[in-house]
């Protein structure tokens, strides 16, 4: 191995120890109290190497959210079933990408009080997210596009976020909410499907 590819090697190895360390804090304790102290002890690396790669906590948190939202994505598309159409179908996207990132214990850190502010204005500026969320809903917008029911007065873009928006704030729903299959199907079919789907 060459030298700077051995230096590539373990940059990005130091890297993914920064990133597990800070994971498993914001899981813990929620982003408002991360602090560098507890992902420098967590992943055995210096606070100082660790401002080498992020200079500042919301950098960090950015990039952790951005490797868990990528893993969240891949799951989620894994479980829409593929003969769905319409309704059903927005409404297996919604429940699959909600049900992912339920199960990443980030994400209860995240979407806590305290730390959903961070969570929204992230979203609506950065255009890394955007490209993520874009990624899983343009499929799903293709497939309904496909049978003729998307709705031509809004452009696409428009329609990704307003499901990006929604995303987000069903991950704040208390868990009870989010567990009643038959409510979030229904509340999918009779308020979300109208915004999207032509009738």
């Amino acid at each position: 191995m060459m030298d700077n590819e051995l230096e590539t090697d373990v940059a990005r190895r130091t890297q993914a120890r920064i990133l597990d360390a800070a994971n498993q804090v914001i899981a813990k304790v929620g982003y408002k109290r991360l602090r560098m102290e507890a992902v420098a002890k967590g992943s055995g690396i210096t606070r100082q190497t660790i401002y080498n790669y992020f200079p500042n906590k919301q950098q960090l948190a950015t990039a952790v959210l951005l490797r868990e939202g990528a893993l969240v994505n891949e799951r989620a598309k894994e479980n829409i079933p593929a003969d769905l159409e319409g309704e059903a179908l927005l409404s297996a996207a919604v429940l699959a990408l909600v049900d992912a990132a339920r199960a990443m214990p980030i994400f209860e850190g995240l979407f806590e009080e305290g730390s959903m502010g961070y969570v929204n204005e992230l979203a609506e500026h950065s255009q890394v997210i955007e490209r993520m969320m874009h990624d899983y809903w343009a499929p799903v917008i293709e497939r309904i596009a496909a049978t003729g029911r998307v709705r031509g007065d809004i452009p696409a873009e428009r329609i990704e976020w307003w499901l990006s928006f929604v995303y987000r704030a069903l991950l704040q729903r208390p868990a009870e909410d989010l567990d009643d299959r038959a409510g979030m199907d229904a509340l999918v079919r009779d308020f979300l499907a109208p915004t999207v789907m032509a009738r």
